[in-house]
């Protein structure tokens, strides 16, 4: 019994010298973790820097700054990018020596100059009547004193905002230039004291973007002002809390991919060799390619990690369209939707025709991705300032701002048709998926795409809204005046625009409906058949469409009736009329709008050929009444419509190509 009781004490004493051993490491890598992290509170702790340097990783060809003084250690997920594992979780060397009297502060010092010369802070995004402009300009000067700072307008905001008054003093910027001068301020001043907000020499300034005649080149583009690298666009309402994001995010910007690492190490044997190499998948590499350039975007803590954040784009300029795919897949991401900040380079900004006309980040975005820019979601959050558009007022005001504001921009972009499609996802992470990014980064849990799910026995399938920007009854018809049978739209290689398509097809179905219930003999006619037989549908080109019918008809129908003394708008608000060059009439879509069918009157009494009716031109071909007798039918925008028979022999008659 002894023998077994000191045993039993002997494995226990064992069993707790490996757990306090499984412990210490535990605790030891968790603080190693913390420390090295990219969390605001570890660099809170470590005073803003971190015991360990970085080395400079390869860098983009072109003028760039010395080497990134990073503060602190951050891993580094790149979605997309087959070369990023490489400089996954680099151990990075000191960049300056440490001084023991004061190294820190040195190391603040130096980093706070880096980020001076390196990025200048934007805020473009904000409203005049409800903003956290004063707090989120002051967490980034006090953060790092000195930086360039630009508050850019659509136009001047009044009344004027609370950051032309800040509480330490300031100057009220002028209506003209892009930037405020005070020369009484700046004269009074004392040495050694930084000048005040749009003071003349302050590091902070405002532009608007308004047309004004006084207005030098310069102040017109505020990105000409820009005399740093970098440029970060920060959203309203923001506190910042480390350095060690934004090093982050310079080095994600300016680290090289895996492409264009294999295309470094290409051109270097180029150098050495007269042959050319091809890549290990087959295909040659460019060597006159320019790099990629990226785009850095970091979300905000406050954005739900639930919700669809990527949308990609597809601009169909021929079209007049432009379509909105909102889903959780981040690797081809063209916009982001949530609160998020934004590091682009400046070139690439005044490469741009306007990259910061409202509403800001969309024409962005839309610039980008007409650039081929790539986009990445960085892994990292910054912290949230004051909540704001918490009342009903504030939300309905910048609702309704905002809906002007695509409005002006599709106009300007000359885009009929707008289609938003959102992706329904599955929360459910797959098995086996580690700690991920709360954005979809590498590391997250894939999520798939469900274009339909079951609710209450019923199938809800994926949500598609389609929006039109074009005419409607009230205004006048997009495709304007036709010149030699070619609308203006042709000679630019585009399409007839959506919105004239559809509401071609309104009035068409409205005259089909009209004719059948009042019995009107009529036939489907000219290209329009055509395209009923090629396309079962209108082609991408058509702007009116042809109908025929029996001249003896006309009585049977109250708007023909009263349209042949006068136009006549019916109770559903379509205009009927009979044309001017010739004795046939038009339907079109309201008084305004004058999109339009053709109604052409022929007469059948000589019982062997059909002749036009009393008007002219192409259309008005005489045919054999056998291509009535009988007549046919053929499926034309959903719907079988009369037509006459031996169809292919009957559009040679009429010699309609």
């Amino acid at each position: 019994m002894q023998t077994a009781a000191r045993m039993r004490m002997k494995y226990g004493k064992l069993f707790i010298f490996f757990m306090i051993c499984f412990n210490l490491i535990v605790f030891y890598y968790s603080w190693k973790y913390f420390l090295t992290s990219g969390h605001y509170l570890a660099e809170t702790l470590t005073g803003g820097g971190a015991a360990r340097g970085h080395p400079a990783l390869p860098r983009r060809p072109g003028a760039a700054p010395e080497s990134i003084p990073l503060v602190s250690y951050e891993s580094s997920y790149r979605a997309g990018d087959p070369g990023g594992a490489t400089f996954n979780r680099m151990r990075l060397k000191p960049a300056l020596t440490e001084d023991p009297h004061g190294g820190g502060h040195d190391r603040v010092q130096h980093t706070n100059g880096f980020l001076r010369k390196s990025i200048t802070f934007v805020f473009r995004d904000f409203y005049d009547f409800d903003n956290d402009l004063l707090q989120s300009i002051g967490s980034v000067t006090a953060l790092i004193p000195g930086v360039s700072v630009f508050v850019i307008a659509p136009e001047l905001p009044y009344p004027p905002l609370d950051i032309f008054n800040p509480p330490g003093g300031g100057s009220q910027p002028s209506g003209g230039a892009g930037t405020s001068t005070n020369q009484t301020a700046s004269a009074n001043r004392p040495r050694g004291t930084a000048p005040a907000w749009f003071a003349e020499g302050s590091n902070v300034r405002f532009f608007h973007l308004a047309y004004d005649v006084t207005k030098t080149l310069r102040d017109a583009f505020p990105v000409l002002h820009v005399a740093t690298r970098y440029v970060l666009f920060m959203p309203d309402g923001v506190r910042l809390t480390g350095r060690g994001l934004l090093s982050r995010m310079l080095r994600e910007i300016d680290t090289p991919s895996g492409d264009e690492l294999l295309l470094q190490q290409h051109q270097h044997l180029l150098l050495k060799q007269n042959g050319h190499g091809a890549r290990p998948g087959g295909r040659p590499f460019d060597v006159n390619r320019k790099p990629d350039r990226r785009i850095i975007a970091v979300p905000f803590g406050s954005n739900a990690k639930g919700t669809a954040n990527c949308v990609q784009m597809q601009l169909d300029l021929p079209n007049w369209t432009l379509e909105y795919v909102t889903g959780n897949e981040t690797d081809h991401c063209d916009m982001f939707k949530q609160k998020h900040a934004i590091l682009v380079e400046t070139e690439l900004l005044k490469e741009m025709p306007d990259a910061l006309s409202s509403p800001f980040p969309d024409v962005f975005y839309i610039q980008a991705k007409l650039a081929g820019v790539k986009k990445m979601l960085l892994n990292g959050a910054f912290q949230d300032g004051r909540k704001l558009f918490t009342s009903y007022h504030t939300k309905t005001k910048r609702r309704n701002q905002r809906k002007e504001q695509f409005k002006a921009l599709y106009r300007r972009l000359q885009v009929k048709k707008v289609v938003r499609k959102n992706y329904l996802y599955d929360k459910a992470p797959n098995r086996g998926a580690g700690m991920g990014a709360p954005f979809g980064g590498a590391g997250a849990a894939r999520r798939k795409y469900v274009k339909s799910y079951e609710h209450n026995n019923q199938t809800i399938s994926l949500l598609t809204e389609i929006t039109f920007y074009g005419c409607e009854k009230q205004t006048r018809s997009c495709i304007g005046q036709v010149h030699n049978g070619r609308p203006f739209y042709r000679y630019l290689g585009r399409n007839t625009p959506p919105c004239c398509m559809e509401k071609l097809k309104a009035v068409f179905r409205h005259v089909v409906d009209e004719f059948e219930n009042v019995g009107i003999r009529y036939w489907l006619d000219n290209r329009a058949l055509r395209d009923a037989i090629e396309l079962k549908g209108l082609a991408p080109d058509a702007y009116e469409i042809d109908l025929s019918f029996n001249g003896d008809d006309v009585q049977r129908s109250m708007a023909l009736r009263k349209a042949q003394a006068r136009p006549y708008t019916d109770e559903a608000g379509f205009h009927w009329l009979k044309a001017t060059d010739g004795h046939y009439f038009r339907v079109q879509f309201s008084k305004v709008n004058t999109i339009a069918i053709n109604l052409l009157p022929f007469d059948l009494s000589s019982g062997e050929m059909v002749r036009p009716s009393g008007f002219y031109g192409w259309k008005a071909r005489k045919f054999s009444v056998e291509f009535l007798h009988p007549m046919s039918t053929v499926l034309f925008l959903g719907k079988p419509i009369m037509c006459p028979n031996n169809v292919i022999e009957y559009l040679e008659v009429k010699n309609v190509k």
